[in-house]
C-alpha cells in the first residue's frame, strides 16, 4: 500500500478546512440529500463526503459506510485531493497504491473508487465527494458529469454555511455593541434624571402638579428646569435640537448654561434669560463662524409670591392657561435659543408676558414642548393640534392634577393607538397651579389684552 504524500500547500489547506467549522459535527440533511443524490445517480452502494484532516479522515455525509472515520494513511481521497479533477481507481486490487489497502482486503471489499475533490473557491481541496463500490466498474459520461455537479454543490453549502455562520457571529457582535451602547444611554438616562429637580423640590413650588416627559427614546432632547433665586420660582421647560443622545446632550448643555445665569447670576427676568442663554449658546456652539445650527425653544416662567405674578417669555414656544373657565394662550417671541445662521448684532430679544395671581383662586398654567400637539393619530391619522390640546387642557382643567395626567396620557395613547402610529417626537407637558391665585392679566411690554382662543 502506498501511503498519499502530504500535499503542498498542506498548512494553508488545513487553515481553509477549519475556517469552515465543519469538522467533527452533526449529520446535516443539505450534505446528506446530496451523497444520498451521487450514490442513486452512480448506483453505487457507498457514497462518501469524506475530509482529510491531518490524520484522518472524517465523513460529513455518508451513504453504505458503517464508520465515521479512517485513519488518512487508508483514505483513497487523501490521494485524490492532489488533482483537481475526478480521481478514478477501476480495480483497487490491481493497483499498486491500494491492492493490500485494508479497505481493500478487509470486509468494506472496496474495488472501485471514484472521488471528485471538493475545491474551495480559493483553490484548497479539502476532500472528495466519492463513490465506492464492491466490483470494478467504470462511470459513464452522464455520471461523471453528476458527481462534478453534485461536488460543486457541496462546495456551495460549504460556502453558504460559513456566510451564514460568519452573519451570526457579526450579528452577535453587533447585539453585544448594541447592548453596550444601550447600556450606556440607560445610564445617561440616571444622570439625565439626576439633572432635573426632585418631587419633594416640586411640590413646594405648586398648590398641584402633574409632568408627562415621555422621551421619544431611552433618553431626549425635552428637559425641565426649577429653582428659586430671591424669592422668586423659576420654572423652565425647553425642547432641544435633536432626539436620543444628541438631544439629550444639547439639553445637559442648557442645564449647565441656566445654572450660570439664573442661580450664580441671579437672573429672574424671563426675557433676559432667555437672550444670556441664546448668546452662551451661540458662543458654546461656536455658531458666530460654524456650521452648527443646534439650539433650542424654551418656555420660562418667574413665579414672584411677594407681588402675586407670573411672568412668561417664550422661545417659539406657548403658554397656556386658564382662568374663570377661559383659557388663554401665550405665544412667545418666534425666535428660538441659538441655532442663529450667522451672529448677529443685534442680539435676540424676548417679550415678558405678566399675569396677575393675586385672585383666591390660582389659574391652571401648562408649559409644554411641541412633541404633545403634533403627535400624529386619529381617524384621519392627523397631528394632535394646539387647539384640540388647549380644547382638552379647558376640559379637564378643574379636575385634580393626578386625574388630568390620567386623562391627558390615555387620550395621547388612543390618539396614537387610532392610526396605529409610533411616538414621533420627545413629549413634555407640565400643568401647575401657583400656590397664590390671580384675577387679571397684561402684557408689561406693551400692554396688549391676551386673547383667549374662545373668543
Amino acid at each position: 500500500m502506498k501511503v498519499a504524500p502530504i500535499t503542498k500547500n498542506e498548512s494553508e489547506r488545513l487553515q481553509a478546512l477549519y475556517r469552515y467549522q465543519i469538522m467533527d459535527t452533526e449529520f446535516e440533511k443539505e450534505f446528506d440529500d446530496l451523497i444520498q443524490l451521487a450514490s442513486h445517480i452512480c448506483e453505487a452502494p457507498i457514497s462518501l463526503m469524506s475530509l482529510i484532516a491531518e490524520d484522518k479522515q472524517w465523513f460529513k455525509a455518508k451513504v453504505g459506510m458503517d464508520v465515521r472515520e479512517t485513519t488518512r494513511e487508508v483514505a483513497f481521497c487523501a490521494h485524490a485531493i492532489h488533482k483537481n479533477e475526478l480521481f478514478i481507481v477501476k480495480d483497487a486490487t490491481i493497483d499498486e497504491r491500494f491492492h493490500d489497502n485494508p479497505l481493500v482486503t478487509g470486509r468494506d471489499n472496496v474495488r472501485f473508487y471514484a472521488g471528485m475533490p471538493l475545491t474551495t473557491p480559493d483553490g484548497f481541496n479539502l476532500g472528495t465527494l466519492c463513490i465506492m463500490d464492491n466490483k470494478p466498474r467504470e462511470l459513464n459520461e452522464a455520471q461523471k458529469t453528476a458527481l462534478k455537479t453534485i461536488g460543486a454543490q457541496v462546495i456551495a453549502q460549504l460556502e453558504l454555511k460559513m456566510k451564514i455562520q460568519l452573519l451570526d457571529q457579526e450579528k452577535e457582535v453587533i447585539a453585544q455593541k448594541n447592548q453596550a451602547i444601550t447600556d450606556s444611554i440607560r445610564y445617561a438616562q440616571h444622570i439625565q434624571q439626576a439633572l432635573q429637580p426632585p418631587q419633594g423640590f416640586i411640590n413646594d413650588f405648586f398648590d398641584d402638579f402633574f409632568l408627562i416627559n415621555k422621551p421619544r427614546d431611552i433618553i431626549g432632547g425635552d428637559f425641565y428646569w426649577m429653582t428659586e433665586v430671591n424669592q422668586k420660582k423659576i420654572v423652565i421647560v425647553a425642547d432641544c435640537t435633536g432626539h436620543g443622545v444628541p438631544g439629550a446632550m444639547m439639553s445637559m448643555l442648557g442645564n449647565t448654561l441656566l445654572r450660570d445665569i439664573v442661580d450664580k447670576k441671579q437672573q429672574t427676568n424671563p426675557g433676559e434669560i432667555l437672550r444670556e442663554l441664546d448668546v452662551e449658546i451661540t458662543k458654546v456652539l461656536n455658531q458666530q463662524s460654524g456650521e452648527n445650527r443646534d439650539g433650542m425653544d424654551m418656555s420660562v416662567v418667574v413665579i414672584d409670591p411677594q407681588q402675586q405674578t407670573l411672568s412668561f417669555a417664550g422661545a417659539n414656544h406657548k403658554m397656556i392657561y386658564i382662568q374663570n373657565n377661559e383659557t388663554f394662550i401665550i405665544s412667545g417671541d418666534r425666535v428660538g435659543i441659538g441655532g442663529n445662521s450667522k451672529y448677529q448684532t443685534q442680539k435676540n430679544t424676548f417679550s415678558n408676558y405678566t399675569i396677575d395671581i393675586s385672585g383666591e383662586l390660582p389659574p391652571a398654567f401648562y408649559l409644554f414642548t411641541d412633541g404633545f400637539r403634533d403627535q400624529f393619530g386619529g381617524q384621519k391619522n392627523k397631528k394632535f393640534s394646539l387647539s384640540r390640546l388647549a380644547s382638552l387642557l379647558g376640559e379637564v382643567c378643574q379636575k385634580s392634577c393626578n386625574e388630568q395626567y390620567q386623562i391627558l396620557s390615555d387620550t395621547l395613547a388612543s390618539w396614537m393607538n387610532e392610526a396605529e402610529e409610533i411616538q414621533t417626537d420627545d413629549i413634555l407637558l407640565l400643568g401647575f397651579r401657583p400656590k397664590i391665585g390671580s384675577e387679571r392679566q397684561y402684557n408689561e411690554t406693551n400692554e396688549l389684552e391676551i386673547p383667549s382662543i374662545n373668543a
